[in-house]
């Protein structure tokens, strides 16, 4: 905007919560406006690819492997914390996501998958210019099913290693009983 007159008149025809929010940009400095964008590409993403916002907001994205499924997700400055590696979190929510993804893939689309459980173990620091989780499943007894998980960097560094249980949600069929 060139003057204070111009973005009061651009503001004044927004709804409230809008209006807010562009305030809010406005006053941010430029380095945090990154992170803005990315929160509305992932939104953007959402309503491509029908992955939650999260997944997009890491930016994970599946890849070819041998196992049942893998994906990658790039380290970025905002995954890590202040000894410059990845969060131990944003890793645990990695294997997660990713074993729920492999699992949702294997489900009708109008069932549903969510967590139980989960076990992570730590090996290495995560660092490098990606991280790289491939899963399997391990077992499947009715509506339960288990998975393990392998986070690599890509220099094939054992980062973490995890497994969990998820609940597998059936949907019925609208119009028939379950």
């Amino acid at each position: 905007m060139e003057n204070k007159d111009e973005s009061k008149d651009v503001l004044s025809g927004l709804a409230p919560e809008k209006k807010r929010l562009v305030e809010h940009m406005l006053s941010l400095p430029d380095s945090k406006l990154k992170i803005v964008e990315k929160a509305i590409q992932a939104s953007q993403r959402m309503a491509d690819n029908n992955y939650p916002f999260m997944g997009n907001f890491m930016m994970l994205e599946p890849i070819d492997s041998l196992y049942d499924f893998s994906c990658m997700m790039p380290i970025t400055k905002d995954t890590l914390n202040p000894y410059r590696i990845v969060y131990g979190g944003v890793t645990a929510m990695l294997a997660d996501m990713a074993m729920a993804w492999m699992l949702d893939d294997m489900i009708e689309k109008r069932d549903k998958i969510v967590t139980l459980s989960m076990n992570v173990n730590y090996h290495s620091p995560g660092r490098g210019k990606t991280l790289i989780a491939h899963c399997k499943l391990v077992q499947r007894a009715q509506n339960i099913m288990q998975a393990s998980c392998e986070i690599v960097n890509d220099r094939n560094e054992l980062i973490v290693t995890a497994t969990g249980s998820f609940l597998h949600l059936v949907r019925p069929i609208k119009g028939k009983k379950p």
